[in-house]
């Protein structure tokens, strides 16, 4: 049966607007929670990653080659992430203050991407959630390879895992709560949602992909039951994102609703989604990751210099202007980038392959 996962981009554009009013609307009953939005990311960026590397399954050889992995991944992602904090960095230094003076510290760990791996905070506040990214990316190959090597086990770890992480989560923030002195905060406020307790949710991703590549569930099969569970789960996500406490989705509550979701929404014939397979809707897919990770830099930018984001018009008129920018940037900045760090990493591998051959 013929599948479609070009229905996944418009899911990713809906989650980063609906990241962007989270943090710049008023409170409504689909910008509640918003935050959640960063949960699905990190299950579609499993799911997408096992996708991506499908013909390692059917390959004969088990070796996975991290370096390729390692620089596909950074040549996608650090060029607009590092574009987000410079531009950040020039507004605070040089236009207004809007951090404390740990700034000039902080900023090495967040160049690095690596600054939620040992505290809480970003600079550039999105960039907390591309440093977990990070630490997913790093622990991939591992995965990958022992997925492929022990199906089963990791199925089972995949879940038990995520009932440890989710739980953890819960106990972290009722900790965090708690009157503790100031070191035992700090450490649990490094603690909570911390990469180690949300791969849980890139490790579900992980495991919806192998169970989109088998395609062995029949239930799956059905554009009736697709149909069905995507009517489903969608309201059911906006109804928990609504009605419970954040606390409660911190761990990646909704993970198995997105396990379901993801494999509905992706089981469909291209034909039957043929309104989601255009190209403007995949290009919208496509700037996802730009619109989330420079609606800081831009919010600071617009607000100095254009208008203040007052109610529901002023922030549909910065959506538009950070969709626009993120449009712009993504032609004439993180494609070209892309192209030029995998180009160059590729001759450098051709140079030494070729003198490798001549000794």
């Amino acid at each position: 049966m013929e599948r479609n996962t070009n229905t996944l981009y418009i899911l990713r554009f809906i989650a980063s607007i609906m990241v962007v009013w989270f943090h710049f609307a008023t409170t409504t009953f689909f910008t509640t929670n918003g935050g959640e939005a960063v949960n699905f990311f990190f299950f579609i960026s499993g799911f997408v990653m096992i996708i991506t590397n499908s013909k390692y399954f059917k390959s004969e050889t088990t070796y996975f080659s991290k370096s390729d992995f390692y620089i596909k991944r950074f040549a996608r992602i650090y060029p607009i992430y590092f574009l987000a904090l410079l531009a950040l960095a020039i507004f605070h230094y040089f236009i207004r203050s809007i951090d404390t003076p740990t700034v000039k510290y902080r900023l090495p760990f967040e160049v690095l991407g690596i600054e939620r791996w040992f505290y809480g905070g970003s600079f550039n506040s999105p960039d907390w959630t591309i440093s977990v990214e990070f630490f997913f990316y790093l622990i991939f190959p591992l995965g990958i390879v022992y997925m492929r090597k022990h199906a089963g086990k990791f199925k089972t770890l995949a879940w038990v895992y995520y009932v440890f992480a989710y739980t953890s989560s819960i106990g972290i923030y009722f900790l965090y709560n708690m009157h503790l002195p100031t070191v035992p905060k700090l450490i649990i406020s490094g603690l909570n949602s911390n990469p180690i307790f949300l791969i849980s949710i890139f490790f579900l991703g992980m495991l919806c992909g192998k169970t989109f590549i088998d395609n062995k569930i029949s239930f799956f099969k059905s554009n009736a039951n697709n149909l069905i569970c995507v009517l489903l789960c969608i309201p059911l996500i906006f109804f928990v994102k609504f009605y419970l406490p954040s606390y409660l989705l911190k761990g990646g509550l909704l993970a198995p609703v997105y396990f379901v979701l993801v494999m509905a929404i992706t089981s469909f014939k291209k034909k039957d989604t043929a309104v989601l397979n255009n190209r403007f809707v995949i290009f919208l897919g496509d700037i996802s990751y730009g619109i989330y990770i420079l609606q800081a830099p831009v919010m600071y930018y617009y607000t100095q210099y254009i208008a203040k984001i007052s109610g529901w018009p002023g922030v549909l008129f910065f959506t538009s202007a950070l969709i626009l920018i993120s449009s712009c940037l993504y032609y004439v900045y993180e494609v070209p980038c892309k192209k030029y760090i995998i180009s160059h990493f590729r001759r450098k591998r051709e140079l030494k392959e070729a003198e490798m051959a001549i000794l």
